[in-house]
């Protein structure tokens, strides 16, 4: 077993010995990924047995660029392997995220703009459903008329579609930092407006609480 200078100098070497490195770090990378979907995260029910094999291979090999570019910041704190590792599990998961999102019904021109239906969380609760219609169709009308169609976008599909920032990135022809600015501008915009109504985040929390 490589210690983590082993790992490092291995991986910054030329020839047989950087290739054997990758060779071994490429198969405990899919050992990885493998061992995470087995353990199905609710991410089996939606992917074919050849389509995981294929993504996991992809996600090895873009980890395997990742990490060598990145090589330099490995601080040491914990096992290099270890840290590996997470680095390509951060990438399957945006990958399968990505996946599952494509299966659920939203369809294609409600994306970023469909809060859907102010559905009372409290029916056996007929003032809590009231009040939770009132700040339902308070926050849609904070939406429509206090942000900007990019911000509007980009909280819909997020917040309400639980569509990923990547995926957002890529329908809006945008980067995912221009993502997270507009979701963050977007957020903060809406707790200001939700304020100034005398709202509170524990207010709405509250309200929308689902009791068991």
């Amino acid at each position: 077993m490589k210690t983590n200078e082993e790992w490092l100098r291995a991986l910054r070497a030329d020839g047989i010995e950087q290739e054997d490195a990758l060779k071994d770090l490429r198969d405990r990378l899919l050992h990885g990924m493998r061992a995470y979907i087995a353990q199905d995260h609710g991410y089996r029910s939606v992917l074919a047995a050849k389509e995981a094999t294929q993504i996991v291979e992809d996600c090895a090999q873009e980890a395997l660029l990742i990490i060598r570019d990145k090589i330099d910041t490995f601080r040491g704190e914990s096992r290099f392997t270890t840290w590996a590792t997470t680095v390509t599990i951060r990438l399957l998961l945006a990958e399968l995220r990505r996946r599952r999102w494509k299966t659920v019904s939203v369809e294609s021109a409600s994306v970023g703009h469909d809060l859907g239906p102010a559905e009372a969380l409290q029916a056996g609760n007929p003032e809590m459903a009231v009040q939770q219609t009132e700040v339902w169709r308070m926050l849609e009308k904070i939406i429509e008329n206090d942000l900007t169609p990019r911000q509007r976008f980009v909280l819909i599909a997020s917040a309400f579609q639980g569509m990923p920032l990547d995926l957002i990135a890529e329908r809006l022809g945008t980067n995912r930092d221009n993502v997270y600015k507009n979701l963050h501008d977007a957020r903060k915009k809406l707790k200001g407006c939700l304020n100034e109504r005398g709202l509170t985040q524990e207010e709405i929390l509250r309200i929308f609480e689902v009791t068991k």
